[in-house]
């Protein structure tokens, strides 16, 4: 039973997959980040030094965790570009820290600002992450791989809705501080990525890496000798700055992403996430609000394990599909609920858990497609001369749709009533299944070369099935003749 294991790490699984969740570890930290609106709000109001707080204060709070989103995935991009994707990853920490003990001391709401903003900064970082995990990554696993980030945030943020049920913010966010360290030592003990070696020329250094991720010599060097061939095709062409960055291979990316971050966060995926106490306290479900919050972290946090096993058996457009249908008719249940007893408030709520189901069902929806698979595709999308700051400014884009809908939401609420808020959510949950559907690119068991390809017009390049004997995942096929080659050529038509 064992012997299956042992050749899944001998041959690199294994080792990937611990970088990885070395990697992705990072996001338990950013999945407390994004929840600790969600425990920190009630509290203050239920405390006597911030009961008075002001509506208008509370949405600032809630929302000046994603306002600084954007400089941290700027900053993650431009680290990754020129200190490496590992160290990138590490001062994720600096941040964390800080931003914490903001909240540990805080004095006043100036304070509680602070501590948001810094925070915001960190969880901001997350492009490293997921170019790291994409670059370490075979076509195969790449996909499982990087859903490991949003089960990890998921855990952050189950982890935080419990936290904050048995402790006050304070304490949280003083445990906090351990899980930003623990990444930061963690992520030293895997090897760089072998695609940010070779950029920089250390080629020695990138072999040894893919030998240690891969579990074979051929592989390892056949990555090596695609990686050159592949460079010095894009190299002969002499692209400018102007054609690498407004490229067909950079802006078609680009707006793909932009248009799906768009429809992500105005579906309420990221709303509900940070207000999920407040939610319940609207939808007036007979449970303890912050008990409700832990269920639906829970199924959260299971969900986006059950992706980790789907994504590798369905393609992005069909997950994303499904998801968008979902959400939409789950969150109409809960519309509908809403109005109705927004038009008659007297009458007797008969089916009052109905609003808890929906909102149950809403988020294992989004959790198969629509919350993690943008980010996942963040990481394969991009060409590598412009991986890191494309990621980071497509991050960063996201984010700042995020804190718009955090800021908004109780200011929707009062133009349009909290139902006609929800309704807003399902339109954009149609609307992200039609995007889904018809202008979303598939990358499942593609490289990384070849998703660059794809967009950039090319017929074909070169991957690991065109070397005969040896898979994608590192296995030898035809005995041990390959294990016997240190070199092997590749060539590129495009």
């Amino acid at each position: 039973m064992l012997k299956p294991l042992a050749k899944f790490w001998e041959y690199g699984g294994g080792k990937i997959a611990l970088a990885a969740i070395c990697a992705h570890s990072t996001s338990i930290s950013i999945g407390i980040c994004q929840g600790y609106s969600a425990i920190l709000l009630p509290q203050l109001k239920e405390s006597e030094k911030y009961k008075d707080l002001s509506p208008d204060e509370t949405s600032w709070i809630a929302s000046l965790g994603t306002i600084t989103n954007p400089i941290g995935s700027i900053l993650s991009g431009v680290l990754a570009e020129y200190m490496g994707r590992r160290r990138a990853i590490q001062v994720t920490a600096l941040p964390l820290i800080l931003g914490w003990m903001c909240f540990g001391l805080a004095q006043n709401v100036n304070w509680l600002y602070a501590g948001r903003l810094i925070t915001g900064i960190a969880a901001g970082m997350s492009p490293a992450c997921y170019t790291y995990v994409g670059e370490i990554s075979t076509s195969e696993n790449r996909g499982f791989m990087q859903t490991l980030g949003p089960i990890c945030a998921s855990f952050g943020i189950l982890l935080t809705y419990t936290l904050g049920y048995i402790m006050n913010y304070a304490t949280v966010a003083y445990i906090s501080i351990a899980f930003g360290l623990f990444s930061a030592v963690v992520i030293q003990l895997v090897p760089e990525s072998p695609s940010y070696l070779l950029k920089h020329d250390r080629t020695s250094d990138a072999f040894n890496t893919l030998l240690w991720f891969r579990g074979n010599n051929a592989v390892a060097q056949q990555e090596i000798d695609r990686f050159h061939e592949n460079q010095k095709e894009s190299n002969s062409k002499n692209m400018t700055f102007k054609e690498m960055y407004f490229g067909p291979q950079t802006v078609k990316p680009f707006l793909i992403l932009v248009g799906l971050f768009m429809l992500q966060e105005f579906s309420g995926i990221y709303t509900l996430l940070m207000y999920a106490v407040n939610f319940f306290k609207e939808t007036h479900v007979p449970l303890n609000d912050y008990v409700a919050s832990i269920i639906v972290g829970a199924i959260r946090f299971s969900m986006s394990v059950v992706i980790a096993y789907l994504i590798n058996i369905y393609g992005r457009k069909t997950l994303c599909t499904m998801s968008s249908i979902g959400m939409a008719l789950t969150m109409s249940v809960v519309a509908i609920y809403v109005k109705y007893y927004e038009i008659y408030p007297d009458k007797e709520k008969v089916v009052s858990y109905l609003p808890l189901i929906g909102v149950m069902l809403n988020v294992a929806f989004s959790m198969v497609g629509m919350l993690p698979v943008p980010w996942v595709m963040v990481g394969e999308m991009f060409p590598l001369k412009v991986r890191p700051i494309m990621s980071g400014i497509v991050v960063s884009l996201a984010q700042l749709l995020i804190f718009i809908c955090a800021k908004i939401y109780i200011n929707m609420n009062d133009a349009l009533n909290f139902s006609g808020t929800l309704i807003v959510f399902v339109v954009a949950s149609i609307l992200a299944a039609v995007y889904s559907k018809t202008i979303l690119t598939e990358t499942k068991n593609k490289t990384l070369e070849e998703i660059e390809a794809h967009f950039r017009g090319n017929k074909k390049v070169c991957t690991v099935d065109d070397i005969e004997g040896v898979d994608n995942t590192g296995f030898d096929n035809s005995s041990e003749e390959v294990n016997k080659s240190d070199s092997v050529s590749v060539a590129v038509e495009t």
